[in-house]
């Protein structure tokens, strides 16, 4: 809704000049007077002719005449097109301001010499400089998916704002105009000064919207425009295009120096051009590694493979980067951290051992775990030992990374304390049911208060061969498990269960149902527990189960699972931007100044702590995007972590202006670009829209059409 008003309307009186052209058309009508004249039949009848077309001649100039006294009267009165609701400022009211600017990474794009943060900042300085006078008060937030106030508390100091503003820095967030909406809605509500503005400056791109629940961003900014007048301010450069690459993931959880491991990181093309041929390299521990070509698509994506041996074990870093002529080169790089282990230690628990090994429960999984005389050589990576019987309670479980228990039965409370002490501080531990599982012992035995179990143990169900239960590849929602989704070479369908176990999950966000079978029912269930994990299966582990154990899925299978599980709780080394990083130590390492140096380089000491989940070091503060490297102060590093932009923020398509509107839901949210004059765009954001210039444009031309009508129409 808009309203127009008058900043002179004194002029508005003159409009009785429009007086003087309607009185000059009447003075030009004569009075007829009638002669006698004999070849008078012969002129009335030629004006009878040009009478209509001289009326009408005269009746175009006295309009335009009219049109050329209201316009000039109106300019001079200085007609106003302002929004309703929004009462004009005057000149010496004092202005409450909040300057929104938008340092996610994407602002980064850079077509000239000046990025679009760049642009946003000038914007900013524009306005603490030239929009703002003495007296006024501002507040300064940058804007991401993790705002953050420069300036928290109203100041009247401008010049101390000014050198707030010189230290604003892009970060590597990602953007979301919801969050930053309510983060600048709370820190404007306690502000007392009546005139308050938002100048937010942004570019307009798209993921900031949230696909779902956009409720949350019409909400928050409908009590933003609430507060205050907001004017929207686009900095983005025309046809902003981009490639990325994406975080690099491994073939399988168990790296060792005995077998190549493979490589992948997705490239991102988000242009509407096919880009062939484009160099992608492979960096490890600071060396070049390896190179590859691809084709993108346009608008598409396609992914890059490398295949490496790790020479050594340990804790290594590296990255996939683009060799590309890009305008945001930062998402041109991803960044990945590897533990390579020399051997994995297994203990695998056979309850209910027998003389044939064809039917040992145990059989077929320690020969998955370690096959003999294996081509790849991994019989060397994985260390299995054979524990026969369920008791547990003598064994020192922390010389293992996993524990491997076949055919649960017969657990005693020292063998579930046993249990519970292992997977608390870090271990991993499966568990199969087994021909002599009793459902309701298991559940008693591992259960209770301190439940050890994923999910409840069921009856048993045994199917005949031509109704068996296959895996549905499909539901796989385990990232150890995730290669085998669309993997042609390994079918996850021809594997038939014959006898299985119902599984009812628990309840909590530590529960996770890793695949189903293709009847809908878990297969595989998942917790945390401390520091580790334990996995529970609805089928054997032997071929008293199914057809598994024949098939070429089950040594991977079986492999990538126990290496998941014997991870420990810093397997997650890649992550998000912004998560939390946990690093564990030695016991006698406890209470040390741990070194921590983040990817700018700065080294910061924080302190490990001693507790129930061993002697672990937090570390918070992630906001960079890079690899972070722990160590105990004065030794060697001892592990590392990578953490990677935010991927959607590389898609630099945004919105225009009407769009945007439509996705606040606000009609009252002015809208500029960084390109006008900022003292335009505050004149228009506090007094609205002034038409003088507008109609004196108008004007113009309109008094070089009267004179032309007026000489052509003379002359008649």
């Amino acid at each position: 809704m808009s309203a127009l008003s008058f900043l002179n309307p004194a002029f508005l009186g003159a409009l009785s000049l429009i007086a003087i052209p309607i009185l000059i058309h009447l003075m030009r009508r004569k009075r007829i007077r009638v002669i006698p004249w004999a070849a008078w039949e012969f002129l009335l009848q030629s004006r009878r002719k040009n009478r209509r077309r001289l009326r009408i001649e005269q009746l175009i100039l006295l309009i335009v005449r009219i049109l050329i006294v209201c316009l000039v009267v109106l300019a001079f009165a200085r007609p106003l097109l302002q929004t309703m609701g929004l009462p004009i400022v005057s000149e010496d009211a004092r202005v409450h301001a909040m300057i929104v600017l938008d340092n996610s990474f994407s602002m980064g794009y850079k077509n000239g010499n000046l990025s679009d943060f760049d642009k946003g900042k000038k914007v900013a300085e524009d306005i603490l400089g030239r929009a703002l006078k003495q007296g006024d008060s501002v507040q300064i937030v940058l804007l991401s998916n993790h705002p953050v106030a420069l300036i928290q508390e109203p100041t009247y100091s401008l010049g101390k704002a000014r050198q707030e503003l010189q230290k604003a820095t892009l970060s590597d967030y990602g953007t979301d105009y919801a969050a930053g909406a309510l983060f600048c809605a709370k820190l404007l509500k306690p502000v007392k000064t009546p005139v308050r503005e938002v100048y937010w400056i942004t570019d307009n791109q798209k993921v900031g919207y949230p696909e779902e629940g956009n409720s949350r961003l019409q909400d928050a900014w409908k009590e933003l425009a609430g507060d205050a007048r907001v004017t929207w301010i686009d900095t983005a450069s025309p046809d902003r295009e981009n490639l990325s690459v994406g975080t690099p993931v491994f073939s399988r959880e168990l790296i060792t120096p005995q077998a190549p491991v493979r490589i992948e990181a997705m490239i991102h093309n988000y242009t509407p051009t096919a880009r062939n041929g484009m160099l992608v390299d492979l960096y490890v521990d600071g060396h070049a590694a390896g190179s590859t070509r691809v084709d993108v698509p346009a608008w598409g994506k396609t992914q890059a493979t490398f295949m490496y041996l790790f020479a050594k074990p340990g804790v290594h870093t590296g990255s996939v980067r683009l060799e590309s002529v890009d305008h945001l080169a930062k998402d041109n790089i991803a960044w990945f951290s590897a533990k390579v282990r020399n051997k994995l230690k297994v203990l695998v628990a056979d309850p209910v051992p027998t003389q044939d090994p064809a039917h040992d429960e145990a059989f077929y999984l320690v020969t998955a775990l370690s096959p003999t005389g294996a081509s790849s050589g991994t019989a060397t990576s994985i260390l299995v030992t054979v524990h026969p019987g369920s008791k547990l309670a003598g064994l020192n479980l922390r010389n293992y990374d996993a524990v491997v228990v076949t055919g649960m039965t017969g657990f005693t409370t020292q063998d579930r304390l046993a249990l519970q002490d292992f997977v608390s501080n870090g271990g991993g531990v499966f568990l199969f049911p087994g021909p002599h599982t009793n459902p309701g012992q298991v559940n008693s035995e591992l259960g209770g208060a301190n439940n050890l179990l994923p999910a409840l143990l069921g009856s048993r169900h045994v199917y005949s061969e031509s109704n068996a239960l296959t895996l549905n590849a499909a539901s796989i929602n385990q990232p150890a498990l995730n290669s085998f989704r669309n993997n042609q070479d390994i079918d996850l369908t021809t594997p038939q269960f014959t006898q299985v176990f119902g599984l009812k999950p628990s309840a909590g966000n530590s529960v996770n149902v890793d695949c189903l079978f293709s009847n809908g029912e878990p297969a595989l269930v998942e917790r945390r527990y401390g520091q580790g994990k334990i996995l529970l299966s609805a089928f054997p582990a032997g071929i008293s189960g199914g057809t598994l154990p024949f098939k070429p899925a089950y040594l991977p299978i079986i492999q990538q699972l126990v290496a998941y599980l014997a991870a420990g709780p810093t397997s997650q080394r890649n992550l998000p931007l912004g998560s939390t990083l946990l690093s564990r130590f030695d016991v006698q390492d406890a209470g040390k100044p741990i070194r921590v140096m983040n990817p700018e380089g700065n080294v910061e000491l924080i302190n490990s702590v001693l507790g129930a989940d061993g002697t672990i070091a937090t570390y918070t503060h992630t906001g960079y995007a890079g690899i972070y490297t722990f160590g105990v102060a004065g030794k060697p590093i001892s592990d590392a972590f990578a953490l990677n932009l935010p991927s959607d923020e590389s898609d630099l398509r945004g919105l225009k202006n009407s769009q945007v509107a439509a996705e606040l839901g606000s009609s009252q949210t002015q809208f500029a670009h960084s390109s006008e004059d900022i003292m335009t765009v505050v004149r228009r954001n506090r007094r609205g829209t002034e038409l003088w210039r507008m109609m004196l444009f108008i004007a113009l031309p309109l008094l070089f059409l009267e004179a032309f009508l007026a000489q052509r129409f003379g002359r008649r």
